[in-house]
């Protein structure tokens, strides 16, 4: 699955999460909590380095109506952008 580059400084964020040090399944689960308080149409950014989150991310996007934006890596840190569905 190929990575979706994104111009991140044209994304105005509502929120944003720190997952780095978390293993699996925290990653995802702290997303789904921070999301849930997000009003529709607002944009989370997930700070994560675990370049596997990403197909879990979208799974997850896929299967509960929100819209993985894109990513951004930077000095190997890889930010997740989604857009509450």
């Amino acid at each position: 699955m190929s990575k979706i580059p994104i111009d991140a400084d044209d994304i105005k964020t509502s929120s944003t999460i720190d997952v780095e040090d978390l293993n699996c399944p925290l990653p995802l689960l702290r997303t789904k909590k921070t999301i849930s308080k997000l009003l529709v149409g607002d944009i989370l950014q997930v700070n994560g380095l675990q370049a596997n989150f990403r197909l879990d991310l979208k799974w997850w996007c896929e299967r509960n109506g929100h819209s993985f934006l894109g990513e951004k890596e930077v000095y190997g840190k890889i930010t997740f952008f989604v857009k509450k569905g």
